[in-house]
């Protein structure tokens, strides 16, 4: 029973320097998505106030994400729980397939190329 557990401990103890071993390889990756996230997450606990003049306002061109705040927050949580997604859909494709892993990493860049943030 003691030398299963070993065993397991042993085992889990490699894989998780394994994984930190290929994060190495993608740190610059994995830290502009850290960065963005976290710009995005500042931006969510931080939103404007409910009577700003920037809901309906002129200066947000039309955006459908400022029509009032509660949108504005529930739009934000949509758009951190998709980057999660891409973050993990990322990581677990680092090991196989290294290039369309990196593509994924620079989701952020994609979207913002576009203007959809």
């Amino acid at each position: 029973m003691m030398v299963k557990i070993k065993s397991i401990i042993q085992t889990a103890r490699q894989s998780i320097r394994e994984t930190f071993k290929l994060l190495q390889q993608f740190k610059w990756y994995v830290a502009f998505d850290a960065a963005v996230f976290a710009l995005l997450l500042w931006d969510q606990l931080n939103p404007p106030e409910k009577d700003s003049p920037l809901w309906k306002s002129e200066s947000t061109l039309g955006l459908w994400n400022y029509q009032n705040q509660e949108l504005y927050l529930q739009s934000g949580k949509y758009i951190l729980t998709i980057f999660v997604l891409f973050f993990l859909i990322g990581t677990s494709n680092m090991r196989n397939h290294p290039l369309i892993a990196k593509l994924i990493f620079l989701f952020p860049l994609y979207i913002g190329w576009l203007g959809i943030l």
